[in-house]
């Protein structure tokens, strides 16, 4: 994005409020970081506006002449590599090798065979979602070399078996971006780990691990401590047998990194004991978001699955089966499970309050701890720009059944000026004028001018702010409507429309419906109209409106056709 150079088109420094609302979206955008190490209050910000190669219009935040932040289209920050260096911890990482860096810089996206493995299995490049900012950083280096966007889920890199594209780049050491104020240039700041080698294990029973170490060489021994001289140092001139050594520099490997070796009260991982822990685990970390009822094979390969510290084989387990293990747990209390057909088990309910499971402590994922990964979104969310009703302009707009204070989208403003000047007839027909009413001349005076013109003169009188907007807000939107209807082969069909009008993120929905209902899931676009409608296979009635009700929150009252359940009834809730 800015590999070539850029023009800048204007640049203006925020003024106190302003910069205060600045800061206030960083907090809401990166809720995990301290916004005052980036911008301090009493920091210069400028504000200033490009116009890429490409003609792309973007914003770039300055912080002290600095570039910390720019925008995308639509509104969302990323942060520059200036201030990655400060807070390394803003974004995720994926790590590349040190030879990749050239081709990246000549224009190159960061390709899957160059990103090295998070782990094993689905965790192979951790858990996150399509488009996500995703920060670059090298095998010998955690500091971050580039900024950019995830191609594809995480879900969906495990599934292209090693080729593609892995993250878009936006921003990357050496561009135009890094170089906007070349007299603050920095170089990469040089964050390296120490690489283990075979000083750092020698031989087992080795002579010169069983003589003494001289005090001389203590004193000269690096910073970082060395765990097989240090055992030997602690005889204090005597010699140790390597037996207790040994023994000695397991307890203390084992204290030093409980973190990364999960170890069964017997000191032996079993694989019943590793089924156990990813089976508890995921009931610990998931147990109130399951889609219940849920399939048992879905259950095991969807959640137990991601929470195996390794791979999980259950024909090494003396269970065997899946439905052996889970028989054991459903004995235990841990959960219920139902036949709904001949070989067709689903979990229906989970024991939460289980005292093993209230007491079983799980290990915090590295990404979670760094804020990359969170609950799955079911709303769409955004950052919209609004202006708010203040007390000069509340006269113009409560006669528009708007109130003191009330929020309004920049881009309705307009609309609204527009049908006052309709509904009272302002507008000349010749030269398209706004004549002013007593109301708009409190505001403004007795100026004529074109609908623009007004709406600016208007505007100047309102706070500018930002506001968090999600589908949870229910106010002047369709109902859902549920319906049945027959297929190819006389097969029944569940039709569900309005949906995507509540914010609702239509590939989480489908997810859950395929999880929970187990059904064929799809979207249907219907001719002249811009909603899309859901198609599920079979009368679901009854579990999307639990669905939308419970999960997703939706009033019952938006909600219509639930008399086409099944049981004919509806919830009659006191």
């Amino acid at each position: 994005m800015f590999l070539k150079p850029y023009r800048p088109k204007s640049s203006a420094a925020l003024k106190g409020s302003e910069s205060k609302k600045f800061r206030q979206r960083l907090e809401l955008a990166f809720p995990n970081i301290s916004v005052d190490q980036l911008v301090p209050a009493k920091a210069a910000v400028t504000h200033v506006k490009i116009l890429t190669h490409g003609g792309v219009q973007s914003i770039v935040y300055c912080v002290d002449r600095q570039p910390m932040f720019f925008e995308l289209d639509g509104g969302q920050l990323v942060p520059t590599l200036y201030a990655m260096w400060i807070i390394p911890s803003i974004l995720p990482y994926y790590t590349t090798h040190e030879g990749v860096l050239p081709k990246l810089t000549n224009g190159a996206d960061l390709m899957l065979p160059g990103v090295v493995p998070l782990g094993v299995g689905l965790s192979m490049y951790g858990h996150y979602k399509k488009g996500q900012l995703m920060a670059v950083n090298l095998t010998n280096n955690k500091s971050a070399v580039g900024v950019g966007q995830l191609a594809r889920s995480s879900d969906d890199l495990y599934m292209c078996g090693g080729h593609g594209v892995a993250v878009k780049m936006l921003h990357l050491f050496g561009d135009k971006l890094w170089a906007h104020e070349p007299s603050l240039v920095q170089q990469i700041p040089l964050v390296r780990t120490k690489a283990l080698s075979t000083d750092d294990f020698p031989a087992l029973g080795a002579e010169a691990e069983r003589k003494k170490t001289p005090k001389a060489e203590v004193s000269e021994a690096p910073a970082a401590p060395d765990t097989f001289a240090s055992v030997t140092q602690a005889t204090d001139g005597e010699e140790l047998e390597s037996g207790t050594a040994l023994l000695s520099l397991a307890e203390e490997d084992d204290h030093d990194h409980a973190d990364t070796a999960p170890a069964a009260e017997s000191n032996e991982v079993t694989p019943e004991y590793i089924l156990r822990n990813a089976f508890l685990s995921a009931l610990k970390n998931n147990g109130k978001k399951l889609p219940l009822p849920l399939l048992t094979s879905n259950f095991y390969r969807l959640y137990v699955v991601n929470e195996a510290a390794e791979q999980i084989d259950l024909k090494k387990t003396r269970y065997k089966k899946l439905s052996n293990f889970l028989a054991d747990m459903v004995d235990q209390g841990f959960i219920v499970v139902r036949e709904e057909s001949k070989g067709v088990d689903k979990i229906i309910s989970v024991d939460l309050e289980h005292p093993e499971l209230v007491n079983f402590i799980t290990d915090v994922k590295e990404n979670e701890a760094n804020g990359a990964a969170s609950e799955t979104p079911l709303f769409h969310s955004e950052l919209k720009e609004m202006y708010i009703v203040s007390d000069v302009t509340a006269a113009f707009f409560t006669k528009m059944n708007f109130k003191r204070g009330e929020g309004i989208p920049v881009g309705q403003v307009k609309k609204i000026v527009r049908e006052y000047v309709a509904k009272h007839g302002l507008q000349d027909v010749k030269t398209k004028l706004v004549r002013p009413d007593e109301t708009l001349q409190e505001l403004y005076g007795n100026r004529e001018g074109t609908l623009s013109e007004v709406c600016s003169l208007i505007t100047s009188k309102m706070e500018h702010s930002y506001q968090m907007c999600s589908g949870k807000d229910t106010s002047g939107k369709p109902m859902i409507q549920m319906s049945l209807a027959t297929r190819s082969g006389n097969k029944k069909v569940t039709l569900v429309s309005n949906i995507e009008a509540y914010g609702i993120i239509l590939a989480e929905f489908i997810k859950l419906c395929k999880q929970g209902a187990a059904a064929s899931t799809s979207i249907v676009k219907l001719p002249h109209q811009k909603l899309e409608q859901l198609q599920i296979q079979g009368n679901q009635v009854r579990f999307v409106y639990t669905l939308l009700t419970e999960t997703y929150k939706v009033p019952p009252k938006c909600i219509l056709g639930l008399e086409l359940a099944k049981d004919g009834k509806k919830n009659k809730k006191k």
